[in-house]
C-alpha cells in the first residue's frame, strides 16, 4: 500500500491544542522537518502538507512548507489544499527530482474542478478525486460512486493517466451512523472493479473522529479496506501497530511476493514491543 503520512497537517491537535498549526506560524523549520523525516523513516511514500486552517497566509504558509520539508526528505510531497493560489506558489516552490507530485484534490465542483485541472495536467501530477460535487458530499454510497465515475471519466478524457487518479470514496466517521465503513467500503470494492487500472486512497483516520481509542478503528478500518482493494491510504505512519498490520495484510493477500517485505520488516526488529 501506498502510505501518504498525514502529520504534517495544522487541524491536527495533540492533547487539544494545535501543536502543527503554531509550528507552521511560527515558522519552526526544525520541528516541521522532524515530523517529516519520521514519516519518511516509519514507510511513507509521500509527505502531506496541509496549512487549511489558516485564514490567511495559507499559499505563503504552504511554499515554506514544501520548502522546509523537501529539505529534510527524499520522498515527494503531497500537496493538500483546495486553494488555487497556495498550489500555485507551492508548485512553483516543488523540487521535481524529488519525484512525481501528488495533488490533493480535485472533486466534481464546477469551480474546483476547473481551477486544480491545470495544475495536474501542467505537472503530470497524481491526484486524488474526492467523490463529492456542487450538492455537497452525499451519504448516499450510491450517489458518492456516480460522482466518482464522473470524475474519473472527465479526468481519463482530460488526458490524465488511469493510474495517476486515486479516488476517493470519502470515509465518515463511524460515530455517524453503523454502516458508513461499509457503505464506504462498497464504493471502493465498485470502483475497483469497474476501473481496471485506477487507484484509490482514502483518510482512514477520518472513521474514528469523535471516538475513544482511535488508533483501534483506524487499524481494523485500514485492513478490511485493504481487502476490498485500497491502493493507498493517507495515515499515521508513525503508528507502529497499524504499519505492522498493513504489513501483516498485504502479505497475506498476495501483495508481498515471498513475504519478503514482511520478513525484512521483522529482520529490522520493527516487531519488537508490539
Amino acid at each position: 500500500m501506498l502510505i501518504v503520512g498525514e502529520r504534517i497537517n495544522t487541524s491536527r491537535k495533540v492533547k487539544s491544542e494545535r501543536v502543527i498549526e503554531a509550528m507552521v506560524v511560527n515558522r519552526d523549520a526544525e520541528a516541521i522537518q522532524k515530523l517529516a523525516k519520521s514519516q519518511q523513516d516509519a514507510g511513507s511514500a509521500y509527505i502531506d502538507i496541509n496549512a487549511g486552517t489558516l485564514t490567511s497566509g495559507e499559499p505563503e504558509a504552504l511554499e515554506w512548507l514544501t520548502q522546509v520539508v523537501q529539505e529534510a526528505v527524499t520522498v515527494p510531497i503531497c500537496f493538500d489544499t483546495p486553494n488555487p493560489q497556495a498550489l500555485e506558489l507551492a508548485l512553483a516552490a516543488y523540487d521535481r527530482s524529488k519525484g512525481q507530485p501528488f495533488i490533493n484534490s480535485i472533486t466534481a465542483e464546477t469551480d474546483r474542478y476547473s481551477t486544480i485541472l491545470p495544475f495536474v495536467l501542467e505537472q503530470k501530477s497524481k491526484v486524488i478525486a474526492l467523490a463529492m460535487d456542487d450538492t455537497g458530499i452525499q451519504p448516499d454510497a450510491s450517489k458518492r460512486l456516480d460522482v466518482a465515475r464522473k470524475l474519473v471519466s472527465d479526468l481519463a478524457a482530460a488526458g490524465v493517466p488511469l493510474a495517476d487518479i486515486y479516488v476517493d470514496p470519502l470515509t465518515f466517521p463511524i460515530g455517524s451512523g453503523g454502516d458508513v465503513a461499509i457503505a464506504m467500503m462498497s464504493v471502493l470494492e465498485a470502483i475497483k472493479s469497474e476501473f481496471p487500472g485506477v487507484q484509490t486512497i482514502a483518510g482512514l483516520s477520518n472513521v474514528s473522529h469523535g471516538m475513544p481509542a482511535r488508533k483501534f478503528l483506524n487499524s481494523a478500518m485500514t485492513v478490511l479496506c485493504l481487502g476490498k482493494g485500497l491502493d493507498a491510504g493517507i495515515i499515521d505512519p508513525n503508528d507502529k501497530m497499524l504499519m505492522a498490520l498493513i504489513a501483516a495484510a498485504e502479505a497475506l493477500m498476495g501483495r508481498d511476493e515471498y513475504c519478503a517485505g514482511y520478513i525484512k520488516l521483522h529482520r529490522k526488529g520493527f516487531f519488537e514491543g508490539l
